[in-house]
Parts: C-alpha cells; sequence; structure tokens
C-alpha cells in the first residue's frame, strides 16, 4: 500500500466509519445538491492557505517545469470527477455495452478532455492528468468473462480482445495520452473472468497491466438485507479469497451490489472487520448510482460510505450520456487540473470547500 493511500486511511476513518446518508437518493436530487454545493462556495472566502498574487504559477513534477495560467485553463481542481459503473460487453442495455457502444464512451471521454486515473489516485487526491483535462474513473462489477478473459496465445496468454479490458487497452494503445487506469470488483469464485488459465493466472495479468481490484461481496449479496454477522462474511470471503492468492494484498474498496448499504446500526461492517482471522477495512464504499455530487476526496462533501457512480449507458436521466451533456453545459462543475498532482488549485469562490485532509497533503493555491 502506498504512503499516499495510508495517510488517505488515517485521515478519512471518522468519514469512513460515521458517514451516513439516505440509501436511494433521486438523481434529481443529487443534481440539485451538486447545485446548492457549488452555489454555497459563490461568496469569496480567505485563502485557504497563503494565496498568491499571480494567477500564473510555475510547479515542478517529475523535474520538469509546468507553467500554468489558470484562469485560461479555468482551473478547479474542487470540481467533479466521474466515476463510471460498467459491467461486461453484451448487448444487454442498460447494465452492458457493446463493444460499439463501449468504444463510442471512450471516443467521447476522449475527444471532450477526460483522462483515466487509477483508483489510488482518485482517493489519494494526486491526480496526474495534464493542464485542462478532467480525471474519469472506471470502475467495472461483476467479475465476468465479457470483462475480462485471458485467450491463449504461442507465447502464452494474453487478454481477449473482445471483452472490455481488451478494448480498453486497444484503445489506449492508439491513444497513448488518455491514461490508463480501471478497477474491477468481483465475488470470491474462481469462475471470475472465465476459464481460460487459473484464477491467479488471470489476476496476476491484470496487476501486471496496472489493474486495481476491490470487493463486491462473496455472491452478489444485498446487503441491506442482511445481518451484521452476514454482512461481515459477505464481505470477508472475498477478503480472504483475494489473501489466498495474494497473502501481503488488501482491498482498499467495495462495490455494493444493487447499490445497497448495511442498517445503519451496523453500517460499518461492510467496510471494517474480521472474517475467519482475515481482517478487511476499506477506504471507500461505491453506490450504484448517482448518491451525491460526484466531489473529490478534498471536498468537505466528500462521503466516504456513499461514494456516487454514474452507470455507463444511454438514454435515461442520470446515465453517463445524461451526465455528459450535462458536464458539457456546466464546465464550471468539472474538475479542470493544473496539471501538478501536488498542488490543488481553487477558484477563491470555492476555497471553503477543501477540507483538513487537503490542507494537511497539499499546496492549496487559491486564485
Amino acid at each position: 500500500m502506498s504512503k499516499k493511500l495510508l495517510t488517505l486511511i488515517l485521515s478519512l476513518g471518522l468519514i469512513a466509519l460515521f458517514a451516513s446518508c439516505k440509501v436511494e437518493p433521486a438523481m434529481t436530487e443529487a443534481i440539485t445538491e451538486a447545485s446548492s454545493a457549488e452555489s454555497t462556495s459563490e461568496v469569496q472566502t480567505t485563502s485557504v492557505k497563503e494565496s498568491i498574487e499571480e494567477t500564473t504559477a510555475t510547479t515542478t513534477v517529475d523535474e520538469k517545469k509546468v507553467t500554468t495560467d489558470y484562469k485560461e485553463y479555468k482551473v478547479n481542481e474542487q470540481g467533479h470527477i466521474m466515476v463510471v459503473m460498467y459491467h461486461g460487453i453484451i448487448d444487454n442495455p442498460p447494465y452492458h455495452r457493446t463493444k460499439e457502444q463501449f468504444n463510442k464512451d471512450l471516443q467521447y471521454m476522449y475527444d471532450n478532455g477526460y483522462r483515466l486515473i487509477t483508483l489510488e489516485d482518485y482517493l489519494s487526491g494526486h491526480i496526474d492528468v495534464e493542464a485542462g483535462m478532467t480525471p474519469i474513473h472506471l470502475t467495472f462489477d461483476d467479475g465476468l468473462d465479457t470483462t475480462f478473459a485471458l485467450k491463449e496465445t504461442a507465447d502464452g496468454f494474453d487478454v481477449d480482445e473482445n471483452t472490455a479490458i481488451g478494448i480498453l487497452e486497444d484503445f489506449c494503445k492508439e491513444h497513448p495520452d488518455f491514461g490508463r487506469g480501471a478497477s474491477l470488483y468481483f465475488h470470491d469464485q474462481k469462475t471470475n473472468f472465465g476459464k481460460v488459465g487459473t484464477d491467479k493466472e488471470r489476476f496476476d495479468w491484470l496487476l501486471e497491466h496496472g489493474y486495481e481490484f476491490g470487493n463486491h461481496t462473496a455472491s452478489h449479496d444485498n446487503l441491506g438485507k442482511l445481518s451484521k454477522e452476514n454482512v461481515v462474511k459477505a464481505v470477508g470471503r472475498v477478503e480472504k479469497y483475494v489473501n489466498s492468492l495474494y497473502p501481503d494484498m488488501h482491498l482498499t474498496a467495495i462495490t455494493y451490489p444493487f447499490g445497497a448499504r448495511p442498517d445503519s446500526s451496523y453500517r460499518t461492517a461492510a467496510v471494517k472487520g474480521e472474517y475467519e482471522g482475515v481482517k478487511y477495512n476499506y477506504v471507500i464504499g461505491f453506490r450504484e448510482g448517482p448518491s451525491g455530487p460526484f466531489v473529490p476526496v478534498t471536498h468537505e462533501k466528500f462521503q466516504a460510505l456513499n461514494a456516487p457512480r454514474v452507470r455507463g449507458s444511454e438514454g435515461a436521466n442520470g446515465d453517463l450520456w445524461w451526465y455528459f451533456d450535462y458536464y458539457d453545459k456546466n464546465p464550471s462543475l468539472k474538475y479542470i487540473s493544473d496539471g501538478n498532482p501536488d498542488t490543488l488549485v481553487v477558484p477563491s469562490k470555492r476555497a471553503s470547500t477543501v477540507n483538513d485532509y487537503a490542507k494537511e497533503n497539499f499546496k492549496v493555491i487559491e486564485y
């Protein structure tokens, strides 16, 4: 586990333990909340940290000087970062996409300034995309063989090009500046991601190519209908399964099947517990759908146990293409990078949204 992520776990521990929100708020309520969050910060505020006078700054990233005119790029690193929920490549909407549809999604993202980031970067807030671009993270639920599968080749194994990860790999090769990164959430079954190769060989390929893993419960369990004991079992079985393959690996995220969280009296059992001697402690729990505004981890309204996702589909209220249109019409709400992962640049009218984690871990620049 990286130092950045360990810092996040410690900083957000209380949020992860005590956040409590509505289980199924409507998409329109989420947009209202997002608008309210932005309008509240319209009032001019004092600097979160010592402010610079200029709107142009030169910073160093990996020993390269990066000069960004914040006003020109309309930098807003407190803006929204979409997390997209995908499943498999099947002609079965709305939870699945065809190969053509998924390529269409990726092409729109690329053409409109979205850049892929890893789950670790999303969770740490250290977003490494070029100035003027908007980060986006892709998630894939259920461990399907149309999400990822191996195929045998003369040299061993390679990704099946007709799976979601195969399509993503090809797109990233053709568009190397698109970035890389996606996280996959699965059950404790050896049929995760098909039957070609062993389960370890399939997971090894993913890890070697930069993909990250998360928990989706033992058998797609509805956590909202389970007792505390069974919540621990449903979550813990996956952690134990991963531990059997990689003894030093600890997952950091869970996606709730059906978007349902446990009863509020033992909600934390979904993210922290111990099952048959194996402990789990997750930084974030992703919902199914826009349970609130897509604010980053540095935002005062970030809620670790109620993290929203947008369904990767087209044609329904509140799905991915609805949000593409929404942010096209409301670009000021999007996260816009300054090009430096170690600074947090915010317009002065949004400085009041910066939380303590951000103040402690970033050079905060207000303009």
